[in-house]
């Protein structure tokens, strides 16, 4: 047990591996220094929520492609794939600068 308090909760928070956690809350917590740091991190999570949901996206695509028989049906859902591996390959381009 930490002497730090989860912020949304005040419940005691704990230190499970490399993680702070409020178990109360049932998620971790990141602690930082300052305002600029914050920013980072929130900007760090931005980035990874949007390539989970990018990455869904796509397997979605995917699932649609080996079903679809129409020709024109194809060539959209591969423009579509084609747009959302674009944007997959900038945010890890994104994250590689911020590290």
């Amino acid at each position: 047990m930490l002497s730090d308090v989860c912020p949304e909760c005040v419940t005691p928070l704990f230190k499970v591996g490399q993680q702070i956690m409020c178990l109360k809350c049932n998620r971790p917590v990141i602690m930082v220094k300052d305002a600029e740091e914050e920013a980072k991190v929130i900007g760090e999570q931005v980035l990874a929520n949007t390539e989970q949901s990018i990455i869904k996206k796509i397997q979605e695509i995917n699932e649609w492609i080996s079903q679809e028989k129409d020709p024109e049906k194809l060539t959209q859902l591969g423009n579509t794939l084609s747009s959302w591996l674009t944007a997959l390959e900038k945010i890890n381009k994104l994250k590689k600068k911020s590290s």
